[in-house]
């Protein structure tokens, strides 16, 4: 499959799980890394004959795709995630809230997509699209580079057919989510977290990793399309980058006496585009790895852990918070 054929996305989510809507929105992305397998199993059979190829049988179909997205934006973010953070999540007044469940959860509940892309000569169409793992975050700071957000997701998918794309859908006005826009706070698992005292001069690079452990579900009477998801525990790790000084020494000592923090990651445009990943972590790895100037420059590993709803806390082990404008993801 060419790279033309994986390019001019477009997409719609899923009123229920594989219901394979019509694409409503242009998607700023692209896909990579396909994996469309379904096996031909010949076999072995004594015919007398020095063929081996008479009788086949056809497996089960096995789908997946990652969507990389090199600029994530406020207006795109906020439905990619609920195909890869929480599913069926309404803005209010413009502000979408993902905080994920941790109990009372049948199966998975991610919000499907179907997906859309290549040119009018050759359109594929992919349905019950759900992110299984997924990244987002930005590289190392330096003077005179440009510092997107990305997002990069490895979606499982139930089907994959030749298709006609959805015509007339325009591209859309997007507001790139920018490093540079950040800012970082970090406190106490006492401290509401509109009220961690900011971070500065510290963090360099920022990456989350969010592991859904979805598993495919295949049952008699399915034919070769899996149709389910079923869900395992959620991992939500990240690493960061920092560059030390006095808050160094901190960090080490928060790492090495496992003290749990709470931090939130803000990127804000303005009063309407906005994204806060807020969380209680604990440092999993603390390691040196360059210095600049007279600085130690270390990398940071750490792992969002659950939290009630003490001191504002958010009964879940992370939230994210997009504002956009948005009324409605469909």
């Amino acid at each position: 499959m060419g790279e033309v054929a994986l390019r001019f996305l477009q997409g719609a989510l899923d009123v229920s799980k594989g219901s394979n809507a019509a694409a409503t929105r242009v998607i700023a992305g692209r896909i990579t890394s396909p994996s469309f397998n379904q096996e031909r199993m010949f076999v072995d059979e004594d015919r007398g004959s020095f063929a081996g190829s008479y009788r086949y049988v056809t497996g089960a179909k096995d789908y997946g795709f990652t969507l990389d997205v090199e600029q994530a934006s406020y207006e795109q973010l906020g439905w990619i995630l609920q195909t890869a953070a929480k599913g069926n999540v309404a803005p209010v007044t413009g502000v979408t809230t993902f905080t994920p469940s941790t109990t009372g959860v049948t199966g998975d509940d991610l919000q499907a997509a179907s997906f859309e892309f290549g040119d009018d000569t050759q359109g594929f169409l992919a349905t019950y699209c759900e992110a299984n793992t997924w990244t987002l975050g930005f590289d190392a700071l330096t003077p005179a580079g440009s510092f997107p957000v990305k997002f990069s997701g490895n979606y499982f998918a139930s089907s994959l057919t030749s298709n006609t794309k959805t015509p007339g859908l325009s591209y859309p006005t997007l507001t790139t989510i920018e490093a540079t826009t950040g800012h970082f706070y970090i406190g106490t698992t006492s401290t509401a977290y509109g009220s961690i005292a900011e971070l500065k001069g510290s963090l360099r690079a920022f990456e989350l990793q969010w592991d859904n452990a979805l598993a495919k579900k295949l049952f008699v009477g399915d034919g070769k399309n899996f149709s389910a998801m079923g869900r395992g525990k959620r991992v939500v790790t990240f690493t960061a980058t920092f560059e030390g000084n006095a808050d160094g020494v901190t960090r080490f000592v928060e790492w090495d006496l496992a003290r749990e923090k709470r931090i939130r990651i803000a990127f804000t445009e303005d009063a309407t585009h906005y994204l806060y990943i807020d969380g209680r972590v604990l440092f999993t790895a603390f390691d040196p790895v360059g210095a600049i100037d007279t600085n130690t420059v270390f990398s940071i590993e750490g792992r969002f852990i659950v939290e009630n709803t003490d001191n504002s806390g958010l009964n879940s082990d992370i939230r994210l918070t997009v504002g956009n404008g948005e009324s409605a993801y469909t």
